[in-house]
């Protein structure tokens, strides 16, 4: 079978190419799918003008985030039909890159692939407004564990260049079956045989997924249980779904409970997720007083997740550090904020739209990261979406931290896809850096996860319920906690050097 070079064939080829990839990440979490996925675009994407080349992987990019995203379109299909547009855009520069890296000769193709992968992968964790790193490839993997020890070397954006390394040798094997007139791209020679691309391929595909992913895994020291565990309950309270307003002292008063039923527990650490308290502490003495019964009755700290005030119609997002006594004795103002979602950019311009009356006040951003101290432990605490930068996370974890909190609230999304791919975040998280993760939702999915990132336990969605795990912080971290981000940056140098070199050379169709 040959796949169409040009035409609307191969639009619909890129697109259903596209929503293959979107089903390796959860909840379908059919994660094989990754491997093969990208390998379409690849192969039709070689011979392309860069006009057409941003076409083919716009439109992949279309089918990719229209399926991963469906849940956005809880708040309202416009918002979702903007970010999927967005987001395609973004993908559209790979398209566009391949097609001058492609002229090059193959033995380019399995470096600067990937590496022009991860490139977009970066622009994409700063661009649009803030960011969206959402369906980084990494997130896709978490179904097969044995491929996350390699985000420890250089961060998730390894696992990417893994990924789509395999897509190459997918493609290479494709068009080295071709028929005898398909071209090879130096120079305009005739490929030399199927047996010895395909072996390439195969070979390639063995090699890097067999062997790279386990084989760090072997190298990577195991945490050492000479640290002292600390016992975490995770206090799920519920909310209902969607975007509604709720008595905010009930949702304490659930959290208020479930805490002290676990009083007999011997507990290290409490974890409220974010928005468990929407009345500000500081200023009601009523809902200061549950949050402090709660801590007396654990016998243990706490961190729960809270909104204060912050006066002329604004508030913060924060955790609050509450110590066994009930005392609120640190807080974390959360520093990276949801664009249309805890506030509007531009406000006074674009803020009278209907679509953005879901968000009638901006909530106001910190200005730096803060580690609690938790019976001699350093905790780092992020707040949702700030759960989905790996450079944030590095961050705190390089400051000193050796267990990690992420505190959210996804109920807005409903029974969707939106809380299994939040829950994989924190798990790549959790591998990249080498520390645990207490990863606490308002109505699910919370979860329990370890190190290496695997799930130890988790919650149903939209029930009351509670987590209650030992947790041991971590006596090391990875390589890439220690060094952050070289990795992007120097695939950033390669896609920079290889499409320079091949929008010099001139160009040669592969026929696909």
């Amino acid at each position: 079978m040959t796949l169409p070079a040009s035409g609307p064939r191969a639009l619909a080829v890129c697109l259903l190419s596209g929503i293959a990839l979107s089903l390796a990440f959860p909840e379908p979490s059919l994660a094989p799918l990754a491997w093969i996925a990208v390998a379409p675009l690849i192969v039709i994407g070689a011979g392309a003008s860069p006009r057409r080349g941003f076409t083919l992987a716009f439109v992949f990019g279309l089918g990719f985030f229209s399926l991963l995203l469906l849940w956005v379109s809880a708040v309202g299909w416009i918002a979702w039909l903007l970010l999927v547009v967005m987001e395609a855009a973004m993908f559209g520069l790979f398209g566009l890159g391949w097609s001058l890296i492609a002229r090059l000769g193959r033995v380019w193709w399995m470096f600067a692939g990937p590496a022009l992968w991860v490139t977009v992968e970066l622009v994409r964790e700063y661009f649009p407004i803030v960011g969206f790193p959402w369906g980084q490839l990494a997130q896709g993997q978490v179904a097969t564990l044995w491929m996350l020890p390699t985000a420890g070397i250089g961060g998730a954006k390894v696992v990417s260049f893994i990924v789509v390394a395999i897509n190459v040798c997918v493609a290479l094997a494709w068009l080295g079956e071709k028929d005898r007139s398909a071209v090879a791209s130096t120079g305009g020679r005739r490929a030399t045989g199927s047996s010895f691309a395909r072996r390439i391929g195969f070979v390639g595909v063995a090699g890097i997924l067999l062997a790279l992913g386990p084989f760090v895994g072997l190298l990577r020291p195991h945490t050492d249980t000479s640290t002292e565990p600390l016992k975490v309950a995770i206090v799920q309270g519920n909310a209902g779904p969607g975007v509604q307003v709720e008595d905010e002292s009930a949702r304490v008063d659930r959290h208020r409970a479930l805490t002290e039923e676990l009083s007999a527990e011997g507990l290290d650490l409490v974890v409220w997720p974010e928005s468990s308290v929407g009345i500000d502490p500081t200023l009601d003495a009523d809902i200061a007083a549950k949050v402090a019964d709660a801590a007396l009755a654990a016998d243990a700290p706490m961190i729960v997740g809270a909104n204060l005030e912050a006066g002329d119609d604004r508030y913060m997002v924060m955790t609050l550090h509450v110590d066994r006594a009930g005392e609120i004795v640190d807080r974390y103002q959360k520093t990276h904020l949801v664009p249309f979602g805890e506030y509007i950019p531009a406000r006074s311009l674009i803020g009278g739209l209907s679509l953005l009356q879901q968000v009638p006040r901006d909530a106001v951003a910190g200005n730096e990261p803060r580690n609690f101290d938790v019976e001699g432990t350093e905790v780092a605490t992020v707040i949702s979406f700030e759960g989905d930068f790996g450079p944030l996370v590095r961050d705190r974890i390089d400051a000193g931290a050796r267990l990690l909190v992420v505190a959210t609230n996804t109920s807005t999304w409903g029974r969707s896809w939106a809380s299994a791919q939040h829950v994989a975040m924190s798990q790549v998280r959790a591998a990249e850096n080498g520390v645990p993760v207490a990863h606490a939702a308002l109505s699910g999915i919370s979860a329990v996860i370890t190190s290496e990132g695997r799930v130890l336990a988790d919650t149903p969605l939209y029930e009351e319920a509670t987590l209650v795990h030992e947790l041991a912080p971590s006596d090391f971290v990875t390589f890439y906690a220690r060094t952050g981000e070289w990795f992007p940056l120097l695939c950033l140098a390669i896609t920079i050097v290889a499409a320079s070199a091949g929008a010099r050379s001139r160009r040669v169709d592969t026929v696909g």
